[in-house]
């Protein structure tokens, strides 16, 4: 997805957040602000749907990142790991074009999506 006249914003998930009506959304995944109108809440474009998220939970930026996003997972325990979800591993990472997670492994400087192939430095200073 290019940056057009209909997106104000990008804006990603923190990936310590879980609202309850976030279901759909990735932690480290961007996505594209079509709102930015209310003091305390943007809409954003996750697939074909809009959705209204509290700005307290997003991390807003005026252009999409070309850079690999490095999530953390909250809450993983070694049951849930079995799950299929959770076969990333506890750190994974998004590629900032298809939005595909993937597992890391060690500390890449620069990698490349298995799913579309785009290349890019690995946001390391973004970890929290």
């Amino acid at each position: 997805m290019s940056d057009s006249p209909d997106i104000c914003a990008w804006a990603r998930l923190w990936s310590s957040v879980r609202p309850p009506h976030s279901r759909n959304l990735r932690a480290g995944g961007w996505y594209p602000v079509v709102k930015d109108h209310l003091v305390d809440r943007v809409t954003i474009k996750v697939g074909e749907t809009e959705v209204d998220v509290p700005r307290r939970f997003l991390e807003l930026r005026p252009r999409r990142p070309n850079l690999f996003s490095v999530v953390h997972r909250v809450g993983y325990d070694a049951v849930a790991r079995r799950q299929s979800v959770h076969k990333l591993g506890r750190r994974y990472a998004v590629c900032p074009t298809c939005r595909s997670r993937f597992a890391l492994i060690g500390q890449p400087e620069v990698i490349q999506c298995p799913q579309c192939r785009h290349i890019a430095e690995v946001c390391w200073w973004e970890v929290t």
